[in-house]
C-alpha cells in the first residue's frame, strides 16, 4: 500500500474510493496501520483481487448472454491460436443483433477463451456444443457459423461446420472472405517452384540485413529504404515486401555486392524475373484485403470487391505478363546479367513411337509459363472460394441495399 506503483488493481480501486465514502475509510484506516506498523485485513490480497475480477467478469459475460438471449437468434465464431505456454486456446465470440428502441446494432460479443487437447472436428465440436450449453445458449437458435478455412472447421463432409448443420440445418456456414483470399495467394503462389524460390530470395535477404548493425548501416546508405519481412499471417502483405526491392533493386545489388567477396558474385537473375508481375498482383490483391477488413463492410460490398479483383485478374493477366518480361529484360540489360539458361536444358525422354521432340523453352518463356500458371491458379481459387460467399448473399439479396433501392415504399415493406 505504500510502494508508489501499487499495480492496475490497487491503483483502480484507490481512484474509486475517491466517489465511494465506505471505500475511502477503509482505505485511510489500512494506510495508517501500514504506516504505525500494525497488522490489518486488508481484502487487497492477490487471491482475493483475482476472486473480483472473475465476479466482475462473469457479471459482464451474463449481461452478454442475458442480451443474446433477448435477441433469441444468434451466430457463433470460433478460432484457437497457441498462447505463450504453446497451449491451443479457443477464442469464443457470439454475434446478436441488438435493439434498444429505435437503434438496431449487430453485435460481435466475446465470452471467453478454452483450451482445447484435441484438433479433430468431432472433438472441436463436442467442445463448441459444450460451452455453448455452459453459457445457457441454445445451438437449435443458431443461424450461422463463421470459422478460418482449415478443413477441420471448414469442410464440407467432416469438417465442424458440417456436424453442426448436421444438428441444426439452418446454421449457415460463412468463411471468412479474408482468410479465403489468404489462401488463395498461398495455393497459387506456392505450387510454381520459380515463385517459391523468388520468396525465399527475399525472406534471406531481410534476414541477411537484419542479423548485423553494420549491415543494415551499409543498407540504409545505399538504398535509403528498409527491406520488409515476408508476413506469415497476411499473404497480401508480400506486397510491402516486394515493393522496396522492386524499387531500388539495383542499388540493393550493390550494397549485397560490397558485402561480398571480390571473387564471388550476387546471383540476382531468379529476383529479376519476377519482380514486376508480382508487384502489381500483389497491391491489388493488399488492397482487397485491407478493404475486406473495412469495419460495418457489408457482404454485397464484399462480394463486389472480389469480383473486381477476378476481373482484374481476367483481363490484365497477359498484360501483367509481358510488363514483368519486357521489366526482367531490361534490368537484366541494365545490370549486364545474361538471360541465357545455366547448364543443360531438360528434355523430356522421347518414348517409343513418338516423332515430335521435348522443345527446351528459353528463360523468358519459362518466365511466361511460371506466370501464366500462377495468375490462372490464383483465379481459379478466388473462383471456388467466392462461390459459398456468393450462395449466402443470394439467399439474403432482398434485404439488400441495392434491391432496397430499386423498389418503393410499398414493394419494401409488403
Amino acid at each position: 500500500m505504500s510502494s508508489a506503483n501499487k499495480g492496475n488493481f490497487l491503483e483502480l480501486v484507490e481512484l474509486l474510493s475517491n466517489y465511494d465514502p465506505i471505500l475511502k475509510e477503509h482505505f485511510m484506516r489500512l494506510k495508517h496501520a501500514v504506516a504505525s506498523g500494525k497488522r490489518m485485513t486488508s481484502y487487497f490480497s492477490p487471491k482475493i483481487q483475482n476472486k473480483l475480477i472473475c465476479l466482475l467478469g462473469n457479471h459482464v459475460k451474463d449481461k452478454i448472454v442475458a442480451d443474446i438471449k433477448k435477441a433469441k437468434y444468434f451466430g457463433i465464431l470460433f478460432d484457437s491460436t497457441p498462447d505463450v505456454s504453446h497451449t491451443d486456446q479457443m477464442c469464443e465470440v457470439i454475434r446478436y443483433v441488438h435493439i434498444e428502441g429505435d437503434h438496431v446494432e449487430v453485435k460481435e460479443s466475446f465470452l471467453g477463451f478454452f483450451p482445447v487437447a484435441e484438433k479433430t472436428a468431432a472433438e472441436l465440436t463436442e467442445n463448441i456444443l459444450q460451452h455453448l450449453e455452459e453459457d445457457g445458449l441454445d445451438i437449435s437458435l443458431c443461424r450461422g457459423q463463421g470459422y478460418d478455412n482449415a478443413a477441420t472447421m471448414a469442410g464440407i463432409h467432416g469438417g465442424v461446420q458440417a456436424k453442426i448443420k448436421e444438428i441444426n440445418p439452418k446454421a449457415l456456414f460463412m468463411p471468412c472472405a479474408n482468410h479465403s483470399l489468404n489462401l488463395c495467394g498461398v495455393h497459387s503462389f506456392g505450387s510454381v517452384a520459380s515463385c517459391v524460390t523468388f520468396f525465399g530470395t527475399l525472406e534471406r535477404v531481410y534476414s541477411f540485413f537484419s542479423v548485423s548493425t553494420h549491415r543494415w548501416e551499409l543498407l540504409m546508405e545505399n538504398v535509403g529504404v528498409t527491406v520488409k519481412r515476408l508476413s506469415q499471417t497476411r499473404w497480401s502483405a508480400h506486397y510491402d515486401a516486394v515493393k522496396p526491392v522492386r524499387a531500388n533493386f539495383e542499388k540493393l545489388t550493390s550494397a549485397l555486392e560490397k558485402l561480398c567477396n571480390p571473387k564471388e558474385n550476387v546471383d540476382t537473375r531468379g529476383s529479376a524475373q519476377m519482380l514486376l508481375s508480382a508487384c502489381e498482383v500483389l497491391e491489388e490483391v493488399n488492397m482487397t484485403q485491407k478493404y475486406l477488413q473495412t469495419v460495418g463492410l457489408t457482404l454485397e460490398k464484399c462480394i463486389v470487391k472480389l469480383q473486381g479483383l477476378k476481373a482484374f485478374l481476367a483481363d490484365q493477366r497477359s498484360e501483367i505478363v509481358e510488363k514483368a518480361i519486357c521489366y526482367a529484360t531490361t534490368t537484366c540489360k541494365e545490370m549486364d546479367i545474361s538471360m541465357e539458361r545455366r547448364g543443360r536444358v531438360k528434355l523430356r525422354k522421347t518414348m517409343p513411337g513418338e516423332k515430335a521432340k521435348d522443345a527446351g523453352l528459353t528463360l523468358p518463356e519459362e518466365m511466361k509459363r511460371a506466370m501464366f500458371e500462377c495468375l490462372d491458379h490464383f483465379h481459379h481459387e478466388l473462383e471456388i472460394r467466392s462461390q459459398s460467399i456468393e450462395k449466402i448473399l443470394s439467399m439474403f439479396a432482398v434485404g439488400c441495399s441495392a434491391k432496397l433501392s430499386g423498389c418503393g415504399n410499398r414493394e419494401r415493406y409488403s
